[in-house]
C-alpha cells in the first residue's frame, strides 16, 4: 500500500510560535504560497489543503490568514499536476455558492480541486440553525450539513457529461434530458437548479472532513466524505470509519504537526525553543526528529496499517517545508512509500478514488 501525503499550509506555520523562527521576511503573499506548492508538486506530494485551522494559537498573530479559496485560485496557473483544495464552511454560506464556486475551480485546474468541508463545534451554532425538540444538537447539526452536502452534489450533476449539444445544425445547445433541475425541497434548504456551471472534470470535486469527536457526528462524516482527516494514525478508528462508510471509498490521514531537523538534537531544541514562546495546544499528533526517523514513522504506519497517509502540518514555514520535500519525500520514494511521480491528471487520480457518474444519469439509465 502506498502511502498518501497532503500537506497543509497556514500563515508562518502550524507552531503558534511560528513567526518568531520563520525566515518569512513578510506576511503571508501569493508568492510565498506558490514558491512552496511548486516545491511540493516537484516533491509529488498529493494535494495541498488550504483553510486548516491553526490551533492553539494564544496571541492569535498566526491566524492571520489569506482566504483559501482566491488563494486556491491563484495557484492553479503556476500548477500542473498536484491536488489544490481549500476549507468552506457549511454554516455561513448557501449550497449553490458552494457548488458555482468548486465547480469553476475544477474547471480551470482541470481536475485537481477538493472542497474541504469544514464542521464547527454543533452546540456553538445551535441558535443559528435551530434545534429540532425531538432531535438532540449533534443530530439536528448533522442533518442540516447532510442536507447542505446533499445539495452540492445534486447540483454538481444537474449536467450530465454530455449535456453540452452545441449542434449548429438543429440550434440545439443542450439536451434537455441531460440537464435536470433537481427541485430540492427539505428541511433546511429550497433549491431549483440545475446549476449554471457545467459538470465539474471530476464529476464531483472531492469531498474531505474532519473526523469530529461525537460518534454520532463521526458516523455522519463517514457516511459522506472521501477523505477523512483524524487526529492520529490508529488502525481501529480507521475500521470504525470504513465501517461507518459502508463500502464506499474512503481515504483516512492523520494529521500530523511536524518540527522538524538535520539530526535529532536540532529539531529537539527548535521544539524547546518554539514551545518556550507560546504553549503548543494541539489537536493531532506532533512529531519531533530527522528526516529519516519520520520515514521510519510513516513505514511503521504503512506496515501496521493504521492510515492511508498523513497529511502534513509543518511546525514553520517555509523550513519545515524544505526538509519535507527535500529530504523526507525522497527517502520515502526509495522505500516505495510514496508514489514516485503522478500517474494520473485529476485530484481523483491521486488519491485513488473513482469517480462518480451523475446521480440523474444513473436514475435514467435502464
Amino acid at each position: 500500500m502506498t502511502l498518501h501525503l497532503t500537506l497543509s499550509l497556514a500563515g508562518s506555520g502550524y507552531h503558534p510560535a511560528a513567526w518568531h523562527l520563520s525566515s518569512l521576511s513578510h506576511a503571508p503573499n501569493a508568492a510565498s504560497f506558490q514558491s512552496l506548492v511548486r516545491a511540493a508538486e516537484h516533491a509529488c506530494i498529493d494535494a495541498i489543503l488550504l483553510g486548516i485551522p491553526v490551533e492553539g494559537d494564544i496571541d492569535r498573530t498566526n491566524t492571520m490568514q489569506l482566504d483559501p479559496l482566491p488563494l486556491l485560485g491563484s495557484l492553479i496557473a503556476g500548477t500542473r499536476r498536484i491536488g489544490l483544495a481549500a476549507s468552506w464552511t457549511v454554516d455561513f454560506t448557501e449550497p449553490f455558492h458552494v457548488a458555482r464556486v468548486f465547480a469553476t475551480l475544477d474547471h480551470l485546474s482541470y481536475g485537481r480541486t477538493a472542497w474541504i468541508a469544514r464542521m464547527f463545534d454543533p452546540e456553538s451554532l445551535l441558535p443559528l440553525i435551530g434545534k429540532p425538540p425531538e432531535t438532540d444538537g449533534v443530530a439536528a447539526y448533522c442533518a442540516r450539513a447532510g442536507e447542505f452536502i446533499d445539495v452540492v452534489r445534486k447540483l454538481w450533476d444537474s449536467w450530465e457529461d454530455e449535456a453540452f449539444a452545441l449542434d449548429k445544425a438543429s440550434g440545439m445547445f443542450a439536451d434537455p434530458n441531460r440537464v435536470h433541475p433537481i427541485n430540492h425541497a427539505g428541511r433546511y434548504f429550497n433549491v431549483r437548479g440545475p446549476m449554471n456551471v457545467p459538470r465539474p472534470p471530476q464529476g464531483n470535486p472531492v469531498l474531505v472532513m474532519r473526523n469530529p469527536p461525537a460518534p454520532a457526528a463521526r458516523a455522519f462524516v463517514a457516511s459522506v466524505a472521501e477523505v477523512i482527516l483524524i487526529d492520529a494514525p490508529s488502525r481501529a478508528h480507521c475500521e470504525e470509519l470504513r465501517q461507518f462508510a459502508d463500502g464506499r471509498e474512503i481515504k483516512v490521514l492523520a494529521d500530523l504537526l511536524c518540527i522538524l531537523g538535520d539530526t535529532e538534537d536540532a529539531a529537539r531544541r527548535r521544539a524547546e525553543t518554539l514551545d518556550a514562546m507560546a504553549a503548543p495546544t494541539y489537536g493531532c499528533a506532533r512529531f519531533v526528529g530527522t528526516p529519516m526517523q519520520l520515514v521510519g514513522l510513516l513505514a511503521d504506519c504503512q506496515r501496521q496499517k493504521s492510515c492511508d497517509g498523513f497529511n502534513i502540518l509543518p511546525a514553520v514555514l517555509p523550513d519545515d517545508v524544505d526538509l519535507l520535500v527535500g529530504s523526507v519525500a525522497p527517502i520515502a520514494r526509495q522505500r516505495g512509500l510514496v508514489r514516485t511521480d503522478y500517474s494520473g491528471t485529476t485530484m481523483r487520480e491521486h488519491l485513488a478514488l473513482p469517480r462518480p457518474r451523475s446521480q440523474y444519469a444513473e436514475r435514467a439509465s435502464p
